[in-house]
């Protein structure tokens, strides 16, 4: 058997990977790397352009990715991190223990962010107004008078 990872499409080793994917907020590139059995990236890409039900998979595993992304939000904003921050004045070194808020803003930032990239349907900030049936809104410029 040839060393290295595989190339041929394996729909076990591709079902695996959306397992991976939909399970965890790894990017693919780290997913890949993770175990030895499966592919390049490259040649994952491949197997997507080939295999319509790898791609279907995929998406369906993304999908459940950003619901993970989209959990993890509260999480981050109910859950203190505690962390060093280091003031330096001269030759003194200060160092407090303290709740790293800008640092967790930024963690819920990036996933708001991303979220609304990926699916901006359900994430993102637009608002569509629609009028009857979702059609478009329709606009009265005069009031009818009842009849007489």
């Amino acid at each position: 058997m040839p060393a290295g990872r595989p190339s041929s499409y394996d729909p076990e080793i591709a079902a695996d990977i959306c397992s991976c994917i939909s399970t965890c907020t790894n990017s693919l590139e780290s997913i890949l790397e993770s175990e030895e059995r499966f592919p390049a990236k490259p040649a994952f890409y491949r197997w997507m352009l080939d295999h319509q039900e790898l791609r279907d998979l995929y998406a369906r595993a993304k999908t459940e990715q950003l619901q993970i992304l989209a959990d993890e939000i509260q999480a981050i904003a109910d859950e203190p991190q505690r962390g060093e921050v280091v003031t330096i004045k001269g030759d003194e070194r200060e160092v407090k223990i303290s709740d790293m808020i800008e640092h967790r803003k930024l963690r819920i930032d990036s996933r708001k962010w991303l979220l609304s990239k990926l699916d901006p349907k359900k994430y993102g900030d637009k608002t569509a107004i629609t009028g009857d049936g979702g059609g478009p809104v329709q606009i009265i410029t005069s009031i009818p008078r009842p009849p007489k």
